[in-house]
């Protein structure tokens, strides 16, 4: 049960990692509208290939369906909108993109598509937080809640919002983080360094804003500086950012200290939910231990995993590779 869990959150830390820069493509494009070569550059790094990036979304799928069953129905049903929401984002978001790439007259429609692109980079992201706020609240009974209550409620709410706007921030800030690396021109590094750092005060901005809410609603204690959450902050305040702001110059290190703050944001989060994912009004509770499937279930789902990330990495390596070397040859 553990090393599923374990299996999880990596899975859940490549795909952020990643596709969340991916997906912050479309903020940081939007955000670029004075600057248009950037963005046709910014646009030649966003191809259709990123989309192999959810090979780790379908992953956390798998693991949810076959290690614990009870949560992923009660999840598909409680948040079968904002899940919904976030899954026409992805295919849109991708759709848009090639539209406007191959469209054969793309001076009639490049600005439609290009404005749906950013839409739906954005949309998918805020759908996101509204379904990690939405395990913070309590879900209404089946037996006894209407449509609203069951199937809105739980996610239409002032820390749902907020969750968003953070999520949207922070994959905002890792595609400039990545995008940065991809510069060689001083004065457009400068231009991306900004909006990185105006993501980064984003995040904090609304990270804020979600603790003091959680505070007040009783649903995250903020008081007590040892909780897993306060820790995790903590230590990006402290060690993350002074090392970022020291490594800014060195494109790699940029990259693995920012990708070391967002891991230790989720682990945060991680740590601070478990062991409950989701809390009932009747005082019932889906747990770790009462919603994961039979330890022979979890045994062979732990060799799979094993088995296929050992028969996946190795082409994905190859294919970030080649298609980046590709880009670059492009330049």
């Amino acid at each position: 049960m553990y090393l599923t869990l374990a299996f999880l959150l990596i899975v859940l830390v490549v795909y952020v990692l990643f596709g969340g820069a991916d997906f912050g493509g479309g903020p940081l494009e939007a955000s670029l509208t004075r600057y248009p070569h950037l963005r046709s550059k910014l646009q030649g790094k966003l191809a259709p290939i990123w989309e192999a990036n959810h090979v780790w979304l379908i992953a956390i799928v798998v693991i949810l369906f076959v290690g614990f069953p009870k949560f992923f129905s009660a999840l598909s049903e409680y948040l079968f909108v904002p899940l919904s929401l976030a899954l026409c984002g992805i295919v849109l978001r991708g759709t848009f993109f090639t539209f406007r790439k191959y469209d054969p007259e793309p001076e009639k429609s490049f600005k439609l598509y290009s404005f749906l692109f950013r839409a739906s980079s954005t949309l998918t992201p805020f759908c996101f937080g509204l379904i990690v706020a939405s395990f913070l609240t309590v879900f209404p009974d089946r037996a006894e809640a209407s449509f609203y209550d069951m199937y809105v409620a739980p996610w239409m709410t002032i820390m749902g919002l907020l969750c968003g706007l953070f999520v949207m921030t922070m994959f905002g800030f890792l595609a400039a983080i990545f995008f940065l690396g991809e510069l060689q021109l001083e004065e457009e590094r400068k231009v991306i360094e900004k909006r990185a750092i105006g993501f980064f005060v984003g995040m904090f901005i609304t990270g804020g804003f979600v603790l003091a809410w959680g505070g007040m609603g009783g649903i995250v204690d903020i008081s007590d500086a040892s909780t897993p959450m306060q820790i995790a902050l903590q230590v990006i305040a402290l060690v993350c950012v002074p090392i970022m702001w020291k490594v800014r110059s060195h494109v790699w290190y940029l990259r693995l200290v920012a990708g070391v703050v967002v891991a230790t944001i989720l682990a945060g989060w991680f740590a601070t939910q478990y062991p409950v994912f989701m809390m009932f009004t009747g005082g019932s509770e889906l747990t770790v231990q009462n919603s994961c499937a039979p330890d022979k279930t979890l045994f062979l789902l732990n060799v799979g995993l094993v088995v296929v990330l050992l028969l996946v990495l190795p082409p994905l390596v190859y294919l970030y590779k080649v298609f980046h070397g590709y880009t670059a040859s492009n330049k």
